[in-house]
């Protein structure tokens, strides 16, 4: 990349410069990954890192931020009956390049479904970002198994509200101004609210629960794991598919041992969510998971949000990622 290495999501005439501190919670810069030829890639939500804010009256419903590049739009929407009902509505600059990330430094704005990892205010923040700024977790795993680079990539506010004027002003995040940031932190959650980014929102997009052959896929899913069958339940998984360092063959044997284990598995999922992206969807929805042993004694039991990430191989949705945070909306 040369000597000197622009960092993707400041000013065009600024670099960011954040002030170290014991309370940050900084995302690792991106790397390269090597090359794997997949359809879909897993995408790493991160959910587990960051603390969550404290929830605001604002929270009538989960709230979801839309983002269209093409039309310089960021929404703030409640997720409601198979729709994203749009509370308030914002210019926003993007990057200074038009499509989709690819590269460090390629001065891009990232398309695809991500989640805020934290929040920053001064003087942990540094005056050229503004009164806040949230983190998002670009790059993914997704992003780095499709080779893509970079970091720190944000929505932040700026202290040069003049840049608004201009489509593309930014080297990849979303800038907003102080006093729109301020009311935009009253609808996120930290872990909880995602932003998905667009180049153009498809009308379709704006009803994230009109594929039913993934609504479908989920509920399959559902009972092949309580029902305990393991080919079923292996079957959603796509061949990529990691969990706590076992690939898809050795999560096989431990799920199937866990079943052994098991007399009866209960899943019981509440507010299912589908965000829908031309890339990838996430399904998120509130696990309430219990088990019985054989001997008929509790087994393990559980309460929090599931993500997961789903994407296709050989024309088939597959799970490429799980994720789980005991923050629940």
């Amino acid at each position: 990349m040369g000597a000197l290495r622009l960092l993707d999501n400041c000013l065009l005439h600024n670099r960011l410069g954040l002030m170290k501190s014991s309370q940050m919670t900084h995302p690792p810069k991106g790397f390269h990954a090597g090359l794997l030829s997949l359809f879909f890639f897993p995408i790493a939500l991160g959910l587990l890192a960051a603390r969550p804010i404290e929830v605001s009256a604002a929270f009538k419903a989960p709230t979801v931020l839309l983002v269209d590049k093409k039309q310089n739009e960021l929404y703030v929407t409640y997720y409601r009956e198979n729709k994203y009902e749009v509370i308030k509505k914002y210019r926003t600059t993007v990057g200074m390049v038009t499509g989709d990330k690819e590269v460090e430094a390629d001065l891009k704005t990232p398309e695809g479904v991500y989640f805020f990892t934290s929040r920053l205010t001064p003087p942990n923040l540094k005056s050229k970002f503004g009164a806040m700024a949230f983190y998002m977790n670009y790059p993914n795993t997704f992003d780095k198994l499709a080779g893509s680079t970079g970091y720190d990539i944000m929505l932040h506010s700026t202290n040069e509200p003049s840049r608004l004027q201009f489509d593309l002003d930014s080297e990849g995040c979303i800038v907003l101004t102080d006093k729109e940031i301020k009311e935009v932190q009253e609808y996120v959650r930290i872990n909880l609210t995602p932003i998905l980014v667009f180049d153009e929102i498809q009308s379709d997009y704006w009803h994230p629960e009109s594929d039913g052959k993934l609504k479908k896929f989920f509920a399959d899913w559902i009972a092949a794991w309580t029902g305990k069958n393991i080919d079923g339940y292996i079957s959603k998984y796509h061949s990529a598919f990691t969990a706590n360092g076992r690939n898809l063959n050795q999560y096989r044997v431990y799920k199937n041992e866990l079943n052994k284990n098991y007399e009866q598995i209960n899943v019981s999922p509440e507010k299912v969510m589908y965000y829908r992206h031309p890339k990838y969807s996430v399904i998120s929805f509130i696990q309430n998971y219990s088990s019985t042993l054989k001997n008929g004694a509790k087994g393990h039991q559980s309460r929090g949000t599931k993500m997961l990430l789903v994407g296709e191989e050989k024309g088939e949705f597959k799970i490429i990622e799980e994720d789980f945070t005991d923050s629940t909306w």
